[in-house]
């Protein structure tokens, strides 16, 4: 009985699983030459890669998206830059608070109470 139990179960599973995977069909837009993503009843607009609606209307960006060393080079001297801003925020932060540590040091030895003898 418990045999049957997990095997209906995992036959329900899969079939959750399987259903989850199909592709929603395309659909464009005959007035707008817009693309659409068809799931069961609801139409949803597709949109491309960088982001733009996928219609014929939009342009496209032609220029070429590659990365060059330069932008590299600028990238990681930007990158370079916020991480030595970073650690100087950090190093004024640690000194604060061994600032802090210090002169609450001060006050527990002033309040502190001679040994009775």
């Amino acid at each position: 009985m418990i045999k049957i139990a997990i095997i209906a179960g995992l036959g329900v599973l899969a079939a959750a699983a399987s259903a989850q995977e199909t592709l929603p069909s395309t659909w464009r837009d005959p007035d707008t030459r817009c693309v659409y993503l068809k799931v069961r009843d609801t139409l949803s607009l597709r949109y491309r890669r960088d982001g733009t609606p996928d219609c014929a209307s939009v342009q496209q960006d032609s220029t070429d998206a590659s990365i060059t060393r330069g932008d590299l080079r600028d990238l990681t001297q930007q990158i370079t830059r916020s991480i030595e801003e970073l650690r100087r925020d950090v190093g004024a932060v640690r000194r604060e608070m061994e600032h802090a540590r210090n002169e609450l040091e001060n006050i527990r030895r002033e309040t502190r109470q001679p040994p009775a003898q």
